[in-house]
């Protein structure tokens, strides 16, 4: 994904989280005592890498939203979120540094994923601190919930989760895609030999 079309994607993904809706029901949960604020030691897999500062998130944060990037992406994608070829939550960082009407929200977002607990989210240790299968059962009950605010929960995560994995050309390795054409790293050659769509000539496979 060429650099110059990052912003109207970060903005596309922002609206993903239905703001009013979100600020409001994280505002009442806080209220009554259902986001907790205690937290156990982060997963040193998953805290911020030594000497980067942030000026956005916070290491809890940054964690979360790594840890569930690398759920969202696939098992792939997720091997190399977790040998630091990719790091979503870096680009995120970065990212958000430019929209600052959306970090707030943003940060509310993982806040509540990795805090959340039963009844407001079916689980009763923070994110990061669960196994794999027990991460994705979370994710797919924020997905397919009855309550849009949920909803709109993960589906701000889940793009911003894809649009940071798959802005960094190391993701290339698994899509095939060469970058951006008529530079350096993509030729128009490049070009005439990528097919985005699948050969509908190919017979199916039962």
């Amino acid at each position: 994904m060429a650099e110059r079309e990052l912003p109207a994607a970060q903005r596309s993904a922002a609206l993903s989280l239905d703001r009013r809706r979100f600020l409001q029901a994280a505002g009442a949960l806080a209220a009554l005592g259902l986001l907790p604020t205690g937290c156990r030691p982060l997963p040193a897999q998953l805290a911020p890498p030594q000497g980067l500062r942030l000026g956005v998130l916070t290491p809890r944060s940054y964690a979360t939203f790594g840890a569930a990037s690398a759920r969202l992406v696939g098992p792939e994608g997720g091997r190399l979120i977790g040998l630091g070829g990719i790091e979503p939550a870096r680009t995120l960082e970065r990212w958000l540094q430019r929209l600052p009407e959306t970090a707030p929200l943003v940060q509310q977002a993982l806040l509540l994923l990795e805090f959340g607990v039963f009844p407001l989210v079916g689980k009763l240790r923070p994110f990061t601190s669960l196994g794999g299968d027990a991460q994705d059962a979370v994710l797919a009950e924020l997905m397919s919930s009855r309550f849009a605010w949920k909803r709109a929960v993960f589906g701000g995560i889940r793009s911003f989760a894809f649009l940071t994995f798959y802005a960094d050309p190391a993701s290339r390795t698994l899509t095939g895609y060469p970058g951006p054409f008529g530079g350096a790293g993509a030729t128009i050659a490049d070009a005439m030999r990528y097919d985005s769509e699948p050969d509908s000539s190919a017979p199916e496979t039962p």
